[in-house]
């Protein structure tokens, strides 16, 4: 008789272990990103690039963006800032007004602010 209570119990406090975890999980999940709030940036073709560059990112909705890069000593240099529309973008860009080097380019928004590594070789 013992022994069948014993079981009863540690199959209850399985059941409520296993009901608290999807509780947990169900929490969880509430707090997921967002996709439609945040822009997708990606990388240049080559990690040297040197001439006219081209930057890509897509928008999932119309939003306010900066397009920004930034040297090693994190010098600023804000190449476009307006509102783009839904959909896939091109910002091109002459490398010779910049030195040789390492650099960082990125967007920001009013959500996030994404930056990627590329370096300049003319």
């Amino acid at each position: 008789m013992e022994i069948i209570i014993d079981v009863l119990v540690i199959s209850l406090i399985v059941i409520l272990l296993i009901i608290g975890y999807q509780k947990f999980i169900k929490v969880l999940s509430k707090n997921q990103i967002k996709r439609e709030e945040f822009c997708v940036l990606y990388n240049t073709e080559t990690f040297e690039v040197g001439g006219e560059v081209e930057f890509y990112f897509q928008c999932p909705r119309a939003m306010q963006v900066e397009f920004k890069i930034w040297s090693i000593d994190d010098k600023e240099t804000v190449i476009e800032s307006r509102e783009f529309s839904t959909g896939g973008h091109i910002i091109r860009y002459d490398s010779h007004l910049l030195t040789n080097g390492l650099y960082t380019f990125g967007i920001e928004t009013s959500n996030q602010k994404t930056v990627k590594k590329f370096a300049i070789k003319n």
